[in-house]
């Protein structure tokens, strides 16, 4: 059996149901109101991230377009298929006067080898010869005799008899008190006269034939 309860319980368990809902209700709206904040500062944090991955991506690309800039600056101009055959032309011909001068110098260095081996060759040569020379018993020079001077002089030629005459004098006393008259076979100090001529005594003296001038 249940009693009633009296009016003042039932107003105080009222006024601490109120109290309890509206405490309630302050913590679900405190909860709500700490949520709602965390959620705005998640968003301005994912906000601020997303931002900063923009700009970071943003910083890339255009570090990524300086350098290809930089890469295009120092890239060299595109030439012409005039300049090209142009260069080309100017590259063979270098070429050329390079394979040229190449092949000069090569007969240069091959002239210069048979110039030392001829200079060699003649050097050989000349010791074979002095060595030859030096080898080869020499013949003795004849050395003509010295013709002594007569020892008379001519004075002219006489004719006694039809017979020619040769006149002489002596060098040692030249007058004609010393004249004396050569026959052809007559000999006068070694001279032995072969024959007389018109302008000249032919003499005999050491194995030699010698003339002597009638003046």
């Amino acid at each position: 059996m249940t009693f009633p309860q009296a009016p003042s319980e039932r107003d105080s368990r009222a006024r601490w149901l109120g109290i309890a809902a509206a405490c309630w209700l302050l913590l679900i709206s405190a909860v709500a109101l700490i949520n709602s904040v965390g959620l705005s500062r998640l968003a301005e944090q994912t906000q601020s991230s997303a931002q900063d991955a923009q700009v970071k991506a943003l910083g890339l690309r255009v570090a990524d377009l300086e350098r290809q800039a930089d890469t295009d600056k120092r890239r060299p101009a595109p030439i012409s298929q005039a300049e090209f055959a142009n260069a080309r032309q100017a590259l063979a011909e270098r070429m050329a006067r390079l394979e040229e001068a190449e092949e000069a110098k090569a007969l240069i260095i091959d002239l210069q080898m048979l110039q030392a081996r001829v200079n060699g060759l003649e050097t050989r040569l000349e010791k074979n010869r002095q060595v030859a020379s030096a080898a080869r018993p020499r013949a003795p020079v004849a050395t003509k005799p010295k013709v002594p001077e007569p020892p008379f002089r001519v004075l002219g030629v006489e004719l006694r008899g039809g017979e020619r005459f040769l006149s002489i004098t002596s060098t040692a006393a030249p007058s004609l008190a010393g004249a004396r008259l050569l026959r052809e076979g007559d000999a006068e100090g070694g001279w032995r006269l072969q024959s007389i001529e018109a302008q000249a005594g032919v003499f005999q003296v050491n194995g030699q034939t010698q003339r002597v001038a009638v003046p």
